[in-house]
């Protein structure tokens, strides 16, 4: 079996994947599942299709499992409705309340030169936990977050979806190859379940990072040179080089790429954060700031309270975007500063300044 990938889509030439080039992280996932040969079967990738190494495994343990006779396979992908909800509901690809179309192709070439081609359905595992809301904000609900990536791009909301999706998926291959976590888990006094105290005792910090004592890290990867200041909780998340967070910072679910800046107190959460952004107050939730954006203190919605569906830009229209929360995605060095409020999934232009002051008003327009 050999895995190959089409030249990746120009729109996700520039987008980042856990800290890398989309096209470095899928190299790198591609090299490791070519190391696990099954024989007959080429496989070619989509230009659109964002993947990890879990991801690669699931489609070879599809085709290792096929007894048919086909000369060629399609491929769809089945997952819970809450999954399917909060990562593809907006999607191209969506085909059914349940199925996404996947564009990946695998070819047969000593099958019998007949057409048959035969369809098989990738099921992913998930981690699934019940969140029991305040209230006043929602219902209790489920979050379900599949445990490998394989997700077709169609605008770049699914950079951000992708990067949560990866976060999960990183940790279980880390905790795969890291006994000494489940050591300290089971040492742990906390009351917790195994796994969870498994999951937050995995943490891998680079020797140059400054880190200082009172600062909680669990679950994370910290990247060279960081700067993590007094009190600071950084908790299941991806840190890259250079990251600075000052003092009370608090980083939960998200992938902060290099040199980027997390002033005092702040909070982020499920978020991305690309190349040298600058944030300071927050909190900023369930959004995207590509390279070179920033926010200064301003109120960024991440949730509608009349339940009507979050609308986003794509480049194929506003689409309805069904999952609870979604916050704003900031293109290349957009600004957005204090005094303003932006609504839920909006889309802050390239280069554009968002502000308000008393002579002159700047608003980004809603989609709703």
């Amino acid at each position: 079996m050999s895995f190959s990938q089409q030249k990746l889509c120009s729109a996700l030439q520039a987008r980042r994947l856990l800290c890398q080039p989309i096209e470095q992280a899928h190299q790198h996932a591609l090299k490791r599942i070519n190391n696990h040969t099954l024989q007959h079967w080429n496989i070619v990738i989509g230009d659109r299709l964002i993947f990890d190494f879990s991801g690669l495994i699931a489609i070879h343990a599809t085709i290792k499992a096929y007894q048919g006779d086909a000369s060629q396979l399609i491929f769809k992908l089945k997952l819970s409705s809450a999954a399917l909800r909060d990562y593809y509901s907006h999607n191209d690809y969506l085909e059914s309340k349940h199925l996404i179309a996947l564009p990946i192709t695998a070819y047969n070439p000593s099958a019998p030169k007949t057409s048959k081609t035969a369809t098989l359905t990738i099921t992913l595992k998930e981690i699934t936990t019940p969140i029991d809301y305040p209230k006043s904000l929602t219902p209790t609900d489920i979050n379900s977050t599949p445990l490998a990536l394989l997700l077709p791009y169609s605008c770049d909301h699914d950079c951000l979806f992708a990067n949560q999706i990866a976060l999960f998926s990183h940790l279980k291959d880390c905790l795969k190859r890291s006994p000494i976590s489940g050591l300290r888990a089971l040492l742990s006094l906390r009351k917790i379940t195994f796994k969870q105290r498994l999951s937050l005792a995995w943490k891998n910090i680079h020797p140059t990072a400054n880190i200082h004592p009172t600062a909680i890290i669990e679950g994370t990867k910290v990247g060279a040179h960081c700067k993590i200041g007094a009190y600071c909780v950084v908790r299941y998340s991806v840190l890259g080089h250079n990251v600075q967070l000052h003092d009370g910072a608090k980083v939960e679910y998200s992938v902060v790429d290099h040199h980027s800046w997390l002033m005092h107190d702040l909070v982020l959460y499920r978020s991305l954060l690309e190349t040298d952004v600058f944030l300071i107050h927050g909190p900023y939730q369930f959004s995207f700031f590509q390279k070179q954006s920033a926010a200064f203190a301003n109120i960024m919605m991440d949730y509608r309270p009349d339940h009507r569906p979050i609308r986003i830009k794509t480049p194929k229209g506003v689409r309805d975007y069904h999952g609870r929360f979604l916050g704003a995605l900031l293109e290349e060095r957009a600004k957005v500063y204090a005094g303003t409020l932006t609504a839920p999934g909006i889309t802050i232009p390239k280069g554009q300044a968002v502000m308000t002051d008393i002579e002159h008003i700047t608003t980004a327009k809603t989609l709703n």
